[in-house]
């Protein structure tokens, strides 16, 4: 009879063992439920990632992922294993020809000077870089920073031997001695001048270009708006706390951009990063002022041929994500 008992006893102890997984399991998000962020390094996204680092996407269903370089985080969009992209405005706009319900969510800094042409110590003029070797990653945003520069030196793409390379080995192509000059960004920028690298070219010379945004699909936004919400706020509120703590933020940014921590703000000369009122006049139907540079940006690629095929950008832009701002301007 005891043992009647205990088997019983057993198979009830099997029973709630069992329920209790399956409601751990129900509570656990499932892999497609999660949404993905994909990113390169970048200083202008390192928000994202301290937004993490404090906790702010805890016991969220979200996952951010570094890749090497902005070409495999469009491809990665492009094939749908990520959910949100950061990317330039120019790799975004030539997404759009893949996914058409792309919109822009958020813009995470806008370059004044922070993407650059950089040469070798004995070339001393842009119009030296005539027959010389130049890396650029074949992305947009490194095709129209090189037009500039080639059109400031009364240059043609013609007359230099282009070679495409990505941005996790522009400081070994310069290293090795593959390239004469190279378009880059931080933070290979920092450790190439180091180097005794010289700039020649940056987008201080080229103002609204290259601007860095967050995109998702519309599909996304209509299934986890509220996800989304908390992604942005994160961001927004991750550049709050690099404001006011700028210390304890470099501590936390470091590692990842692997710099010392009195290196850190070093990483952010040459860029703004928008905060919630900038966003609102970015965005919002009222003001829209990141329209003009979609549009003025969408002619230039199209004349460069960097757009294979017409857009539609009038739905791009989507602004339902941010936080309201209330009568002092503050979220």
């Amino acid at each position: 009879m005891l043992l009647i008992k205990f088997a019983r006893h057993s198979n009830f102890l099997h029973l709630i063992s069992f329920l209790g997984l399956i409601l751990i399991i129900g509570c656990e998000p499932r892999p497609h439920d999660i949404l993905k962020i994909g990113t390169n390094l970048w200083p202008g996204y390192e928000p994202l990632y301290l937004a993490q680092n404090l906790g702010f996407f805890d016991n969220k269903a979200i996952k951010l992922i570094e890749m090497p370089s902005a070409t495999e985080v469009s491809h990665a969009f492009r094939n749908k294993t990520l959910d949100i992209a950061a990317l330039t405005l120019d790799e975004s706009l030539v997404l759009l020809q893949y996914a058409p319900d792309l919109r822009i969510i958020l813009v995470m800094d806008v370059s004044k000077g922070a993407d650059v042409l950089l040469t070798r110590p004995a070339i001393q003029s842009l119009s030296e870089l005539k027959g010389k070797r130049i890396g650029v990653e074949n992305t947009a945003v490194g095709a129209i920073l090189l037009d500039a520069a080639l059109q400031a030196a009364s240059l043609n793409i013609t007359d230099i031997n282009f070679l495409s390379i990505t941005a996790d080995h522009h400081e070994s192509a310069y290293n090795k001695g593959r390239v004469d000059a190279i378009v880059t960004f931080e933070p290979h920028k920092s450790r190439l001048i180091s180097l005794g690298a010289i700039k020649l070219f940056d987008s201080t010379q080229i103002p609204g270009r290259i601007v860095d945004v967050l995109v998702t699909r519309q599909s996304v936004i209509d299934k986890q708006k509220e996800l989304l919400k908390v992604i942005v706020e994160g961001h927004l509120k991750a550049l709050e706390y690099i404001q006011q703590n700028p210390v304890e933020a470099a501590m936390r940014i470091a590692p990842r951009l692997a710099v010392q921590n009195t290196e850190v703000m070093k990483q952010f000369d040459g860029i703004t990063l928008p905060g919630i009122l900038e966003n609102q006049l970015f965005l919002t139907l009222q003001s829209r002022t990141l329209s003009k540079s979609i549009e003025e940006l969408k002619i230039l690629m199209s004349k460069k041929q960097l757009l294979f095929k017409a857009i539609d950008t009038s739905q791009l832009i989507n602004d339902s994500l941010l936080p309201a701002l209330n009568i002092n301007g503050e979220s």
